[in-house]
């Protein structure tokens, strides 16, 4: 049968607060219940799961949640509205009350050293499968190879966290709020801008997407919560890297570890040990780069740590839709 209406979408839930940067969540009812959906965010896409999926008690199949984000790079004013494509290709879209709020993300200047690129460098362009990809002279100087490390490689290892993103579980895996490194500093911010400085000159800028987490040296890294395990391995400038995923889009990056103790495809709860921090790919120390991915985007931790956050954002749009 031909369909020529388009698919109908409802918001449910109420009270969308948005920080630039973070993530929220809306429950909607999208129809026919075989409507792709989800919510746009400027030029991003954040994939609609079946609310039974995420724990909402008697759920029917048209009932629908999304967790979305704002990006830290994306203006304040981006569009955001619920779509749907229904099989016969019409399409439909409507915007849902929200607010956001802006975030000051800090600003802070990096000096690079040769001893640091007398350690680093060589490690990465060995171990690095796809910095043999980048175009670079064969006499490449190490700040030559750095900063094609810090740009390129950075690149293709977003690239591949992207890629990761469509491997997550279309039910909620994770529960309540997630944990902290027990005991540790944070050292460096979300969305940190930084300059970093060679003999004197300014030869790079990148943003920083997650949090450093200094600690003392070869801690056991525990998981921040339930989930499974999508990487296992050495990836580019995060060093031995492990990511889980933790469903319906959300995963979280543990980087630089000196030893990785889990395998792809582990089922992890909240507090298992995942290896021990170290100084593996682009790092100056021995800490923990920890940073949480909303369908490879990567979001502020912060609210993810904050149970308040937790109840507010997530729990009670779940428990008013059941």
């Amino acid at each position: 049968e031909a369909r020529f209406d388009p698919p109908r979408l409802a918001v449910l839930s109420s009270f969308h607060y948005i920080n630039h940067g973070g993530a929220e969540l809306v429950v909607y009812r999208a129809t026919p219940a075989d409507a792709a959906s989800g919510v746009r965010v400027g030029d991003r896409y954040f994939p609609g799961y079946p609310a039974s999926a995420a724990g909402v008690d008697g759920a029917d199949e048209t009932t629908r949640v999304a967790l979305f984000a704002l990006s830290h790079d994306q203006e304040l004013n981006a569009p955001i509205r619920l779509v749907a494509r229904d099989a016969a290709g019409n399409e439909a879209e409507a915007p849902f009350d929200h607010r956001v709020f802006p975030q000051r993300f800090r600003r802070s200047r990096l000096p690079v050293s040769d001893s640091f690129l007398r350690r680093v460098v060589p490690d990465i362009v060995a171990r690095s499968d796809e910095f043999r990809t980048l175009p670079l002279p064969p006499d490449a100087d190490l700040l030559a190879q750095y900063l094609a490390i810090n740009g390129g490689l950075r690149r293709l290892n977003r690239e591949r966290l992207i890629a990761l993103a469509a491997e997550t579980a279309t039910e909620r895996l994770w529960d309540g709020p997630f944990r902290q490194l027990g005991n540790s500093q944070v050292e460096s911010g979300f969305a940190d801008h930084r300059t970093y400085v060679h003999d004197g000159q300014e030869v790079d800028q990148q943003i920083h997407l997650g949090f450093d987490l200094a600690a003392t040296a070869n801690v056991p890294v525990l998981a921040s919560n339930a989930g499974r395990v999508v990487w296992a391995d050495y990836l580019g400038i995060y060093g031995n890297c492990v990511i889980i995923d933790h469903g319906m889009g959300l995963q979280s990056l543990y980087a630089h570890l000196a030893s990785i103790a889990v395998d792809t495809g582990d089922a992890v709860a909240l507090g298992d040990e995942l290896g021990l921090s170290g100084t593996t790919g682009l790092a100056g120390g021995d800490h923990l780069h920890f940073a949480i991915l909303l369908h490879g985007w990567p979001v502020t931790p912060m609210e993810w740590w904050d149970p308040h956050w937790i109840e507010d954002r997530i729990t009670r749009k779940l428990k008013a839709a059941s």
